[in-house]
This record gives C-alpha cells, sequence and structure tokens, in this order.
C-alpha cells in the first residue's frame, strides 16, 4: 500500500496540514450553528479558543457537544465532491484558567498560529475548549470511507453506510 494510500498516513497529514477546524453545534433553541476556528491537536483531542460571541460558543457552554471537521483545501483538491475530511463527534470541555494544561496549550497554540494569541489571551469573553472525540469518519476519497474505531479513534474500518 502507497503512502498515498495508507489512510493513517493520509489522516497524519491532513491533521498537520490543516489550520483551521470547522465546527457545528446546536443551539438551545433547536437551530443548527456552524463556524471554524484554528485548533490544535493534544493527545486525540481537539483544542480550540473561541469568543463567547460566537454563536458556537455559546452552544458548546450550553450543551457541550459539537461536530468538528478538518477537511483539505479546496485548491489542494483534485475532486471537489471526495475532498479528503474527517469529521468527530465530540464532548467540549472547558479549559479553565486554573488548569495546569490552560497555560501550556495557549503557548502551543501561539507557536502554531502567531502572535495573535497574546491579545486574545487578554479578553475576558474566549474560552479554551478541549474537544474530546467518541465516534470518527476519514474520507479520503470515493470509496474510501473509514469509520474511525479504537480506543483512540486510530483504527480504519471501511464505511458500508453513513
Amino acid at each position: 500500500m502507497s503512502k498515498e494510500e495508507n489512510p493513517a498516513q493520509v489522516l497524519a497529514d491532513l491533521k498537520v496540514t490543516v489550520k483551521s477546524v470547522l465546527l457545528a453545534t446546536l443551539g438551545e433553541d433547536g437551530e443548527p450553528h456552524s463556524g471554524y476556528t484554528p485548533f490544535l491537536l493534544d493527545e486525540g483531542d481537539v483544542i480550540i479558543f473561541v469568543s463567547q460571541l460566537a454563536l458556537h460558543t455559546r452552544d458548546l457552554l450550553a450543551n457541550g457537544r459539537a461536530s468538528a471537521m478538518i477537511i483539505s483545501d479546496e485548491a489542494d483538491s483534485s475532486q471537489i465532491f471526495a475532498r479528503t475530511r474527517v469529521s468527530y463527534q465530540c464532548e467540549a470541555k472547558v479549559v479553565r484558567k486554573e488548569d495546569e494544561h490552560y497555560a501550556p496549550l495557549l503557548d502551543r497554540f501561539e507557536q502554531q498560529h502567531g502572535k495573535m494569541i497574546n491579545l486574545l489571551r487578554q479578553l475576558p469573553d474566549f474560552v479554551l475548549f478541549r474537544l474530546v472525540p467518541h465516534r470518527g469518519q476519514f474520507v479520503m476519497g470515493f470509496g474510501k470511507a473509514f469509520k474511525l474505531t479504537g480506543p483512540k479513534l486510530d483504527e480504519f474500518e471501511h464505511a458500508r453506510s453513513a
């Protein structure tokens, strides 16, 4: 199996090349909301730092659930209908300022996404979340969809249906 065909390698490459995650959340009124934000990965979890002015942040605080998608850039995709992507269904956990991981995670944000994080750290409406995936699906193209299984969602099982 070549590197291009190895799902584990393609997924690993996707996670290090894409800098933002798409979020889907559900509001308290039952309305769906979407958004995007820069992210980083920490032990398989998706870490985001978002403003409470955003609807998706308010939804995360209210119900603690989200779908997170990391998707290849349109410009890098030979087929717009089959962009490489991974979607996770997640539990959203707030990382509080007092938490021992809070500062180191934001330091990593600065390393990966630049100095803007220094300004955002000072704003009182920003919240650090750990999105903990409990289910996932990875798509490499037509006929190359996988259900992610195993305790770390790092095992690939060909998807037979959605």
